[in-house]
């Protein structure tokens, strides 16, 4: 590869970093919304969404899959579970630890998977339906190949 100028490596990396903050308030502002909807903060609807797809999480898991503090997601769990969204079990197995599930009165009475379909939907599903399937797929690999350098920084 041809060595390039470093003041064009800088403005490529703040370009880069600039697209990503824009990018994370644009789909942060969605996730506010569509959590709004639904009568629920962001982090609560993302606590929902998680245990949805993994029921019977401890409280670490949950905080390692949302990249939380575990004191914060503790906060947003005690929430849900006052309003009757999460439910807490201690399995007779191990009485050291709480797993975490969505609460059959709040399954009975919402779909959560719709929760999650108007997530997804509004957040990525819609924005890609309007690119063609090869762009879509080079998006992906550019985002891929762009993880795995950052990955393999010292």
């Amino acid at each position: 590869m041809p060595p390039q100028n470093d003041d064009l490596i800088l403005e490529q990396s703040d370009k880069i970093i600039n697209l990503f903050k824009i990018i994370h308030k644009i789909i942060g502002h969605k996730f506010r919304e569509i959590a709004g909807q639904f009568g629920f903060t962001a982090p609560q609807l993302a606590v929902v969404v998680h245990l949805y797809k993994k029921p019977g999480m401890t409280l670490n898991e949950l905080s390692n899959h949302l990249m939380l503090a575990k004191s914060t997601v503790s906060g947003i769990v005690n929430r849900l579970v006052n309003q009757g969204v999460v439910t807490r079990e201690i399995p007779e197995s191990n009485r050291r630890i709480v797993k975490l599930s969505i609460s059959e009165e709040f399954k009975k009475v919402n779909d959560i998977l719709d929760i999650k379909q108007t997530l997804i939907s509004n957040c990525i599903s819609d924005t890609i339906r309007n690119m063609d399937s090869k762009s879509v797929d080079q998006f992906i690999h550019a985002l891929e190949h762009y993880k795995s350098l950052l990955e393999d920084i010292k």
